[in-house]
């Protein structure tokens, strides 16, 4: 972001008193409050959605979210002079939630909770165009280019190291893959996504630790630029997942969270049935997958082939901590 994205807060109906550079941001102060000034190049059609359940979390619930401010127009996105896109939003001070501190974790997950309690959309008719997000569709779409990108490594001559590493791996998670999407297409999910229809529910889409602020009062959950017309549990598995990688899949830190959580918002027994399938799919090896397969294969870093080996080396944690947790294994 350069200084000259600045001179967007003129098109805005407050004054600025100082600004400050943050990461990819301006933060300024304001006399209508603290703001922030960042790029936006997410789809400018999502901006209306967010602005509805931004404001509708804010009146509802007990979490600080980052509402979008519009300028003198009435339009939530500003353009410099070369094309690039900006937003105004709230800006909360705070430190981002640590993976590594056991009590962060723990806030997180009942702000989390009561983040959901809010985040629906409140007006029957929903935005014209949009889909819930269905996660048998999905697991079958991300099968395809598994067995896509196993099908081109085949194919090539001499393979790397990697290739052949990846490869062998494919043995054990392509079959978890394709595993997890024949249970799901066994299960009937209809109660719960009539809930997720009939209650417009929302999630954040992006619940990672750099988008959960704490500050001296409450909790703030930035960053909507993601968020689905889906079930909360997609937001529940994306924090577990990122959280219990780190720490091995620790049965009792995964057990504490969930029960931290639930202590607020309750899961249904489909829920917790979701939750169980997305936390089994192989999605760490996924990514390496997709990641070697969109790179330049002569470069690729020997950082990936650590990852695969620390993806193997994690799966028989995750298997146990599945079988304690959920009572149920793939």
């Amino acid at each position: 972001m350069n200084d000259r994205a600045v001179s967007i807060l003129e098109n805005y109906d407050f004054t600025v008193a100082k600004t400050r550079k943050a990461r990819g941001a301006f933060v300024c102060e304001t006399d209508r409050g603290m703001k922030i000034l960042k790029e936006y190049q997410a789809p400018v059609s999502k901006l209306g959605l967010m602005d509805v359940l931004l404001r509708n979390v804010a009146d509802k619930s007990e979490i600080n979210v980052d509402t979008l401010v519009a300028d003198k127009e009435g339009k939530f996105i500003s353009y410099d002079r070369e094309g690039m896109g900006y937003v105004v939003k709230d800006y909360f001070e705070g430190r981002e939630c640590s993976p590594k501190d056991v009590e962060d974790l723990k806030l997180a997950m009942s702000s989390l909770a009561l983040l959901h309690e809010g985040l629906f959309y409140p007006e029957e008719a929903m935005p014209e165009g949009l889909h819930r997000f269905d996660l048998e569709e999905d697991v079958a779409r991300q099968n395809r280019g598994l067995k896509k990108i196993r099908s081109f490594i085949r194919g090539r001559g001499r393979k790397t190291e990697f290739e052949l590493a990846l490869l062998d791996a494919y043995t054990v998670f392509l079959d978890k893959a394709v595993k997890v999407e024949e249970r799901i297409g066994s299960e009937d999910f209809s109660g719960l996504y009539n809930d997720i229809e009939s209650k417009r529910q929302f999630a954040h889409g992006d619940f990672q630790y750099h988008n959960i602020l704490f500050g001296n009062e409450k909790a703030a959950i930035i960053n909507f630029e993601k968020c689905q017309w889906d079930s909360r549990v997609r937001d529940v598995a994306l924090f577990l997942r990122k959280t219990l990688e780190k720490a091995d899949w620790d049965i009792t830190l995964g057990s504490l969270l969930l029960e931290e959580y639930e202590q607020v918002n309750p899961f249904t027994e489909e829920e917790k049935r979701q939750l169980f399938y997305r936390l089994a799919y192989p999605e760490k090896f996924r990514k390496i997958a997709n990641f070697y397969y969109n790179s330049n294969k002569a470069f690729l870093s020997g950082q990936y082939m650590s990852k695969l080996q620390n993806v193997l080396r994690l799966e028989t944690s995750k298997n146990r901590f599945l079988r304690k947790v959920f009572d149920d294994e793939i």
